[in-house]
């Protein structure tokens, strides 16, 4: 997730202050990974057919701890090295393994 695009999506419905209140609480429940050169590279260089995707792929690969990306968009992560699921297949997941 970037959240320059979760802005932008919010702002789309909400004034800037409810929005701004709104990543705020998000980001007491996220991480936000470092998204540097290597990170841009390698998307650029990728067979992914969505950059934006790309990026978020390289970046989780880079921080190492990563074992899934939550997306409701699995086609365009058919090229990712990390597990891909929906978010309801994850909590499918989680429920079943307990």
């Amino acid at each position: 997730m970037i959240y320059s695009n979760v802005y932008y999506l919010l702002r789309q419905t909400a004034k800037h202050d409810k929005v701004i209140v709104n990543l705020k609480q998000l980001l007491t429940i996220t991480d936000i990974l470092n998204m540097d050169r290597e990170v841009v590279s390698n998307a650029l260089n990728s067979r992914f057919s969505d950059f934006e995707d790309s990026l978020q792929n390289f970046a989780a690969m880079k921080n190492g701890e990563i074992d899934v990306i939550l997306t409701r968009n699995l086609k365009d992560y058919n090229k990712s090295e990390i597990g891909v699921l929906t978010p309801e297949s994850y909590i499918k997941s989680i429920i079943a393994s307990r």
